[in-house]
């Protein structure tokens, strides 16, 4: 049988792509050509012509619209290193009928420990006591109570928006804490999932009113594009900590930077932006009570152990003619 021919449009170092690979991938099956981001979509599309498989850039710098896939006309599937695909025309590649694979699972601990991370360190006020304290200021007595009052994540109730693998590991690592969880999810989960991590379907509008953390683990789709706008912000309690792992697309950053000036809510912490990695007048800069990272929750060692295996499970499938698994599209 003839090798596929894969055409990779990640963005990494070549090296480090071939070292995450060189024990996983078979030469006698695949031929693997880089598709830079530096060269045209003309050359782009032409490298693509007799391609097999696309592999979709997990820094989404290097993105596959509907222009290269036309082009693709061999096209047997695109299948994405991590589990991001928002990069990709997953509508045109449907229409073409082919699949767009993921590899959910791979990022879910490295996210949840951020998340969790995150909510504790912005439920005991740990900044405003270091940032106060290296002053000189001793302000145990304003920790006291008010507004700065350390919390008992155990005692919180979590709300999960988006509980597919991220979600269920968040789950997971906050039912260690004895935390009540509510989570929303475009469909429900089954009885025998919910009970293993004691989580409680709710409505989007419940999850937003009776949690105190709210973590937002959706992808970025048409239906989740603005999904945490001023209204939903408005809804959640006073004092609360809204976690973004998802897309910067998903939350009204404006809205979000006004609940926390206003001190509607107690913190927030956000990985992911719009437009990145260009975040020229971000309006949660300069904010105390905002943890801001870039796009990193995900970054792990252990990461990049699960990922090949991911990847190659469906290259394998599509070279002995089955149907791959973990298709989004």
């Amino acid at each position: 049988m003839k090798k596929l021919k894969i055409v990779d449009f990640c963005t990494f170092p070549e090296n480090m792509i071939i070292s995450l690979f060189e024990d996983h991938m078979d030469p006698q099956r695949f031929e693997r050509i880089r598709a830079e981001k530096t060269s045209s979509m003309e050359e782009k599309c032409e490298l693509v012509r007799d391609a097999d498989i696309l592999l979709s850039d997990p820094a989404h710098m290097n993105p596959i619209p509907r222009q290269i896939i036309e082009a693709a006309k061999n096209l047997k599937l695109i299948q994405c290193y991590t589990i991001g695909y928002d990069d990709i025309d997953t509508k045109y590649a449907r229409l073409r009928g082919i699949p767009v694979a993921n590899s959910a699972g791979i990022l879910s601990k490295p996210i949840a420990e951020y998340t969790i991370m995150a909510a504790i360190y912005l439920s005991k006020s740990i900044e405003y006591a270091r940032s106060e304290l290296i002053k000189g200021n001793w302000v145990q007595s304003e920790l006291m109570n008010g507004p700065k009052m350390p919390l008992e994540f155990g005692s919180l109730t979590l709300g999960i928006i988006g509980c597919g693998s991220i979600g269920q590991e968040v789950a997971r690592v906050a039912g260690i804490f004895g935390t009540r969880i509510l989570y929303h999810n475009r469909s429900r989960l089954n009885i025998s999932t919910e009970n293993t991590l004691g989580l409680k379907y709710s409505p989007l509008e419940d999850v937003l009113r009776l949690s105190d953390v709210v973590s937002v683990n959706v992808p970025l789709t048409d239906e989740t594009r603005g999904m945490i706008g001023a209204d939903e912000i408005a809804l959640m309690k006073k004092g609360a900590i809204l976690i973004n792992t998802a897309r910067g697309e998903v939350v009204d950053v404006h809205a979000l930077a006004n609940a926390l000036k206003s001190g509607h809510l107690r913190g927030a912490a956000v990985d992911v932006f719009e437009n990145e990695p260009n975040l020229r007048g971000c309006p949660l800069f300069g904010l105390e009570n905002v943890i801001l990272t870039p796009h990193c929750s995900a970054i792990s060692p252990m990461a990049l152990v699960r990922c090949p295996p991911k990847v190659m499970e469906n290259l394998n499938k599509i070279y002995v003619v089955e149907p791959p698994v973990r298709v989004v599209n």
